[in-house]
């Protein structure tokens, strides 16, 4: 499930970062997708993948025979928090409500879990909480850089080509609920899927 977790991730970063430059047809979708499907992975064998058993391997009880309590329930925890911060990572990579307040929520939430995990390594300096480590902070810097990167500053990147619905848009943020600005950030959203 690791060769899994790291095709689709770095799928997925290839994906966004080919997002934000260019507008393909389809991609959206795909990294939706994607995300979803990771997301899933962890929040439903986090307990698993986060402690190296392999996916043939996930009902058998000699399987966790190593591994401690603790562990399992933290790869719980952990699963939830990583499919938490890949799901509003894609929120705000979408520009959907409350990314923000989500992205926020997960960052603090892996805090302590990258306090713990770092030291346990600093401790034992056992391979397995190092390569955990490196996992978290990867997501942690993640998370942390969509978190600071503003709405407007997406909606730029992502679509450059078309400054008219750029400007609607950001007209259309500063003030949701004028009905004017809606339809005129509508028409121009017609504007441009018609273009692509």
């Amino acid at each position: 499930m690791k060769q899994t977790e790291k095709i689709l991730g770095g799928l997925i970063i290839i994906l966004m970062i080919i997002r934000l430059f260019f507008s393909l047809p389809y991609f959206d979708i795909t990294i939706t997708l994607l995300i979803l499907v990771l997301s899933m992975i962890y929040f439903g064998f986090g307990f698993a993948l986060l402690n190296n058993v392999r996916l043939r391997n996930i009902f058998k009880k000699d399987s966790y025979n190593e591994i401690s309590t603790l562990r399992i329930l933290g790869g719980i925890f952990t699963g939830f928090i990583l499919s938490l911060l890949s799901i509003y990572s894609l929120f705000k990579f979408q520009r959907w409500p409350f990314a923000n307040e989500g992205l926020l929520i997960s960052l603090y939430g892996l805090l302590p879990i990258i306090a713990i995990v770092t030291f346990k390594f600093a401790s034992s300096k056992k391979s397995f909480y190092s390569s955990l480590l490196i996992r978290l902070l990867i997501f942690g810097v993640i998370g942390t850089s969509l978190y600071f990167l503003t709405t407007e500053k997406i909606l730029e990147m992502r679509n450059r080509d078309f400054p008219e619905y750029v400007e609607a848009e950001k007209r259309l943020m500063k003030d949701p609920e004028n009905k004017e600005l809606q339809q005129k950030a509508h028409e121009e959203r017609m504007k441009m899927n018609t273009s692509e």
